[in-house]
């Protein structure tokens, strides 16, 4: 079994044994199992997938690192939120409240921040449609 653990600067997100973990990296997917050679990589926006015999579990991460040695993988990462935990409500609003701010920006800076919250919330959205 691996041992997974995903960390925010805020708090450990999750901690869990899995048969099998998928990363969204900036080369794509990457199943890891145990006895994966130890790696780092960068991890992009996306959906992490814990696996497990009878169960799955995926995350909505905002990009950032993974470590892999010794089966436990450590993800660093700005943002993590559960599948299971996504409101459609909440994630509705929290669109429509950047897509405004996004339309009021003058800023470039502050336009490449709410796109990148934008996808954020567009792709717990995505997730929530196939948990449906």
């Amino acid at each position: 079994m691996l041992k997974l653990e995903i960390i925010s600067p805020k708090e450990k997100v999750f901690s869990t044994e899995a048969k099998q973990v998928v990363l969204p990296t900036e080369s794509g997917e990457i199943g890891l199992l145990t006895g994966h050679i130890p790696m780092v990589t960068q991890l992009k926006l996306g959906a992490l997938k814990v696996i497990n015999d009878s169960s799955q579990e995926i995350f909505a991460i905002k990009g950032g690192f993974a470590q892999l040695v010794s089966d436990t993988i450590s993800i660093l990462t700005d943002e993590a939120v559960a599948a299971s935990d996504l409101e459609a409500s909440e994630i509705e609003q929290s669109i429509n409240a950047v897509e405004k701010k996004l339309a009021d920006s003058e800023s470039a800076s502050e336009k490449q921040s709410l796109s990148k919250r934008l996808k954020f919330y567009q792709l717990q959205e995505s997730l929530l449609a196939q948990r449906s």
